[in-house]
C-alpha cells in the first residue's frame, strides 16, 4: 500500500460527500501519513495501523448522518450562536491586524538585516592584505550574527502566518490541520548556531584588539587641515555633513579647522567672505566616499574617528561683525561670542548658543533641538520643525519662538509684566496668557508640545 493508493481509495469511498469536507479529510490523512513516515517508520507499519479506507469512509458517513439528525435541534440555537460567531469574527479580525503588523515588522527586519550582512561582508574584503586580519574577522563575526538574526526573523514571520491561518480556519469551522514543524525546528537550530558562532567570532576578535573600541577601525591617514580666512566685518560659513563648533580666540587670525583622510579629501573654497566646506558633495558622492572609507579603514571608521565629522571655526577676539553659519546634516555649537548679527541654520542637527551677545539672533533647524543659554540681544527669532526650544536666562526685547513638534520651555530675564505676550499651542499645556501693554514682546507658537516659560524678574 502506498499513500497515493490509500488516499485514492478513500476519495472513492467518500463519493457523495461535499467536496470541501472530502478535501479536509483527505488532507488530514495525507499529513497524518506524512508525519509518521518522517518519524522513520516503514510504509508497511504505517498502513497496517491505519483503518482501511472503506472503514474510514463508513465511520465518517455514519458520524455525519448522526450530526444531521441533531441539526434540527441545533437550528433552534442559531440566533443565539450567531452573536457568538460574530464576536469571534471581530476578535479574529483584530488579532489578524495585530499579527499582520508583527509579521510585517519581522519581514522588514529580516530583509534589512540580510542586506546589512551582505554589505558588511563586502566591506570586509577591503581589509585583506592591509595587515588588519583581526579586524577582518571581527566584521565577519558581525555579518554572521546579522545573517542569523535575518533567518530567525524570517522564521518568526512564518510562524505568525501559520497562527493567523489556523485562527481563521477555527473561526470558519474548517478542519484543523496539524502543521509540520520539522523544517522550522531545523532552521531555528541552524540560525541559533550561526548567531552563537558569529558572536563568538566577534568577541574573540574584539578581545584580540584589547576590547578597545578605538581599535575597531584603521585611523592611519587622518589629517588635520587649517584654512586661514581673511575676514572684515562679515563671515558666512556653509558646511555639509559635519558638525561645527564656533569659538573665539585671543589670536588675531580667523581659521577653519577640520579633519579628513588623504584619499577622501573634502571640498573647500573661500571667496567674498563666504567659506564653503564640502558643499559640492551630493548624496551619491557622500555614499561613495563613505563606502570607500569603510572599505579601507573598516566598518566602524565613522564611529571611531568621530571628529572626522566635526569642524571648528576659530574667530579672533576683535571680530564684532555679522556671522552666518549654515549647515546641512550636522549640529552647531556657538559659545562666548560677541557679534553684530548672528544667524545659524541647520537641516538635521541641534543648535546650542551659550554666552552670546548680539544685536539680533536667528536660530533655525528642521530636525533638532535649540538651546539658548545666557543669550543677550535686542531681537531673537528661534524656530524648529521637529525639536524642542530650551531657554536659560534669555535677555531680549523682541522674542519669537516657533516649533511644530516640540516643547518651548525655560526662563527669561525680567518680570512678566514687562512683556506683551502672544502664546498658543494646539496640543499641550501652556502656562502663558496673552496680554498687552509691555515694553517687550514675546511670541510663542507651538504645535505639538507644552509651553512652560518662567520669568526672572
Amino acid at each position: 500500500m502506498t499513500k497515493r493508493k490509500y488516499l485514492k481509495q478513500l476519495a472513492r469511498s467518500l463519493k457523495g460527500v461535499p467536496a470541501r469536507e472530502r478535501e479536509d479529510l483527505l488532507s488530514y490523512y495525507d499529513e497524518l501519513i506524512e508525519d509518521r513516515l518522517e518519524q522513520g517508520r516503514s510504509p508497511r507499519d504505517v498502513f497496517s495501523e491505519l483503518e482501511p479506507p472503506e472503514t474510514v469512509a463508513q465511520t465518517y458517513l455514519r458520524e455525519r448522518a448522526a450530526e444531521g439528525e441533531k441539526g434540527d435541534g441545533r437550528a433552534r440555537n442559531v440566533r443565539r450562536g450567531a452573536g457568538a460567531h460574530v464576536g469571534s469574527v471581530v476578535l479574529a479580525v483584530l488579532a489578524s491586524v495585530f499579527l499582520g503588523l508583527l509579521l510585517a515588522v519581522c519581514a522588514v527586519a529580516a530583509a534589512g538585516m540580510a542586506i546589512a550582512a551582505v554589505y558588511v561582508l563586502i566591506v570586509s574584503f577591503g581589509l585583506i592584505g592591509t595587515g588588519h586580519a583581526v579586524l577582518f574577522f571581527a566584521q565577519w563575526g558581525m555579518a554572521f550574527a546579522l545573517f542569523a538574526l535575518a533567518i530567525l526573523s524570517e522564521q518568526a514571520a512564518v510562524l505568525l502566518a501559520r497562527a493567523c491561518g489556523g485562527m481563521w480556519r477555527a473561526v470558519s469551522g474548517g478542519a484543523a490541520r496539524k502543521p509540520s514543524h520539522r523544517g522550522t525546528r531545523r532552521t531555528l537550530i541552524a540560525g541559533g548556531a550561526v548567531l552563537l558562532g558569529g558572536c563568538l567570532l566577534f568577541t574573540a576578535a574584539f578581545g584580540s584588539l584589547g576590547f578597545d573600541g578605538k581599535n575597531l577601525a584603521v585611523t592611519e591617514g587622518l589629517a588635520v587641515r587649517e584654512q586661514l580666512l581673511d575676514i572684515s566685518d562679515a563671515l558666512v560659513l556653509q558646511v555639509d555633513n559635519s558638525a561645527v563648533t564656533v569659538r573665539r580666540s585671543e589670536e588675531e587670525t580667523c581659521k577653519l579647522v577640520y579633519r579628513e583622510f588623504s584619499e577622501s579629501p573634502k571640498d573647500f573654497s573661500f571667496r567674498n567672505g563666504t567659506a564653503v566646506l564640502g558643499s559640492e558633495s551630493g548624496f551619491g558622492t557622500v555614499m561613495g566616499a563613505s563606502f570607500g572609507l569603510q572599505w579601507r579603514h573598516g566598518l566602524f571608521v565613522g564611529a571611531v574617528a568621530g571628529d572626522l565629522q566635526e569642524a571648528e571655526l576659530v574667530l579672533p577676539a576683535s571680530f564684532a561683525g555679522d556671522l552666518t553659519v549654515q549647515i546641512r546634516n550636522g549640529a552647531l555649537s556657538v559659545a562666548d561670542m560677541v557679534c553684530s548679527d548672528l544667524t545659524v541654520e541647520t537641516t538635521n542637527g541641534a543648535i546650542s548658543l551659550k554666552n552670546v551677545t548680539a544685536e539680533t539672533v536667528t536660530a533655525e533647524t528642521v530636525n533638532g533641538a535649540i538651546r539658548l543659554d545666557n543669550v543677550a540681544c535686542a531681537r531673537v527669532r528661534s524656530s524648529a520643525t521637529n525639536g524642542a526650544i530650551r531657554l536659560e536666562r534669555l535677555a531680549a526685547d523682541n522674542i519669537s519662538l516657533h516649533t511644530t513638534n516640540g516643547a518651548a520651555t525655560g526662563t527669561l530675564t525680567g518680570a512678566e509684566a514687562e512683556y506683551s505676550i502672544a502664546a498658543s499651542c494646539r496640543v499641550g499645556a501652556c502656562n502663558l496668557q496673552d496680554r498687552a501693554g509691555g515694553s517687550k514682546r514675546l511670541e510663542v507658537r507651538v504645535g505639538n508640545g507644552a509651553v512652560n516659560i518662567g520669568f526672572l524678574g
